[in-house]
């Protein structure tokens, strides 16, 4: 026990530095056999004496930490490893001179430094006895115990400063990670893949040239069709109104066009003449009140048609669409042309007599003033300077005249015998023998759109049996034949005519003779 007490105190001396003979100069230091004689050199039991010496070889570099595939401790294993660098504190062995006495093991036992390497020559037996010792962290020295005598407990350690839990956290348990294969579609999936993009493009080159043929107007019919926007139409209205007519294919294109163009800004209730080969600018520059091509409409309106008829004639023929507004700008506008009386407005009758028929063109859609002004200005336009001026001479207004003309009209059953009929008229109105005009046309007027039957006993003023001289304003719209005759009457005595079965009439100076045709079998009457 001595021996080994002492030789403790000199690996002591040896790792701390104390001893001055054995402390080196410079370089690393490790313990050395050397011969008998070495002045200072502590001498061991065997009377072999340690000394330490330079290092014959450079240090080898530090092996890299392996991370154990657990967190259990690794017990050092006592192999002989070669000479290390000094290092920090990390349970590291440290030699008087520098040199590694021991360090822990890699993973499965073996030493990190190079393996199976030989003693460097000139190592002592006192290196192999500082290798039976362990070095704690605290300096102390203990004699390692004899592997078949003590077995192993673990109790020397890695104190290992790593977060395995945190860092392997997202690898499942008892599964190994493997390396992703890369999947690779091969020729037949490119083939397919292929196939799939030709098929999506075709599909949508398809729908991209029927929508371009439709924008464009390709292909369709050149055919025209008619086309009423009404007012206070919507943008929706009139793309029904042109899918219906089979000028466009598809609404929302029309509908997305519109949205770009402000088409809804541009298009003026009308109605129009659209050609099915338009495209879409077209189709709305057509719709518009300066370049559209609006619809006319030939209206013929037969002479002697009275106010109302010619209402429901227009309204038939699509060019008005409201008969009630009609009716109330007949009584109420206020038509600027001097043959109208402005005491008259509001009498719903006021302009009978005054619209001139004739063959006219209207636009479908159009409005109850621009109906009218055509026709009053038409008759302003017929009834000239040289009419006016004969009314005058003849010391009757325009109204009076048309009044004539217009009863004149509804009983003539001939052109030839208009005069005729006119210079009865002129003969009874002048003549204070014949108070009365006893015209049965003027009771048909009053009576007209009723239940009332004919009756020459009939309270009102359109009865000219019971009322003196003319009716209260034209029962009818004369023509021009008709307001000529009355200009320009025959100069006759006759008061009294019949009707024939001819249809035409015959006349006669007195009563006798009017009483004794009505009672023959000429007379063509009720």
């Amino acid at each position: 026990m001595p021996d080994v007490d002492k030789e403790l105190e000199e690996i002591k001396k040896l790792i701390s530095g104390d001893d001055s003979d054995a402390r080196p100069s410079s370089n690393a230091l490790v313990p050395s056999r050397s011969g008998p004689g070495v002045p200072g050199a502590p001498k061991s039991p065997e009377n072999k004496e340690l000394t330490v010496r330079p290092a014959a070889q450079k240090p080898a570099p530090a092996q890299p930490r392996q991370v154990p595939a657990q967190s259990r401790p690794v017990q050092a294993q006592p192999k002989p490893v070669p000479a290390q660098p000094r290092q920090g504190p990390q349970g590291v062995q440290r030699t008087a001179g520098g040199k590694a006495l021991g360090v822990p093991s890699a993973p499965g036992g073996r030493p990190p430094g190079p393996a199976n390497k030989t003693e460097p020559p000139g190592i002592s037996d006192g290196a192999a006895r500082v290798r039976s010792y362990n070095i704690s962290d605290s300096g102390k020295i203990t004699k390692k115990p004899d592997k078949e005598q003590v077995p192993d407990t673990g109790s020397d350690k890695f104190n290992i400063d790593f977060d395995f839990d945190g860092e392997y956290r997202d690898v499942p348990e008892d599964k190994p990670l493997r390396r992703r294969r890369e999947r690779r579609t091969g020729c037949v999936g490119g083939i397919l893949y292929s196939a799939f993009i030709i098929c999506i493009s075709l599909v949508l080159a398809s729908l991209l040239w029927l929508a371009t043929v439709d924008v464009l107007g390709f292909n369709s019919v050149d055919e025209q069709v008619n086309i009423t926007v009404p007012a206070g139409f919507t943008i929706e209205d009139v793309t029904d109104m042109l899918f219906d007519a089979g000028i466009i294919r598809y609404k929302f294109l029309f509908d997305l066009y519109a949205g770009y163009s402000h088409a809804e800004e541009k298009i003026t209730p009308g109605a129009y003449i659209l050609n099915r080969n338009l495209d879409y600018r077209s189709i709305v520059q057509g719709m518009t009140a300066r370049a559209g091509v609006r619809v006319e409409t030939t209206v013929t309106i037969p002479e002697g048609f009275t106010l109302a008829q010619i209402c429901a004639l227009l309204e038939d023929y699509g060019i008005i669409t409201s008969a009630g507004d009609f009716w109330d700008v007949a009584a109420n506008h206020d038509f600027n042309y001097h043959f109208l009386d402005k005491e008259t407005l509001g009498d719903k009758l006021r302009l009978e007599g005054f619209l001139f028929p004739d063959t006219h063109n209207f636009y479908l859609d159009s409005t109850p003033v621009q109906v009218l002004n055509r026709l009053l200005r038409e008759f302003d336009r017929r009834f000239s300077d040289v009419y006016i001026e004969r009314a005058e001479a003849m010391g009757y207004s325009i109204r009076d005249i048309i009044n004539v003309a217009a009863m004149i009209e509804r009983e003539a059953g001939s052109d030839q015998e208009r005069a005729r009929i006119a210079a009865v008229i002129y003969n009874r109105l002048e003549s204070s023998s014949f108070p009365h005009l006893q015209i049965d046309a003027t009771i048909h007027y009053a009576i007209a759109g009723t239940d009332i039957p004919f009756s020459i006993e009939l309270d009102d003023p359109y009865n000219t049996y019971i009322c003196e001289g003319l009716p209260p304003g034209p029962i009818a719209n004369p023509g021009l034949h008709s307001i000529r005759a009355a200009l320009y009457p025959d100069a006759t005595n006759e008061y009294y005519y019949a009707l024939n079965r001819e249809g035409t009439h015959n006349f006669f100076r007195t009563y006798e003779q009017h009483q004794a045709f009505v009672k023959s079998d000429q007379y063509g009457g009720r």
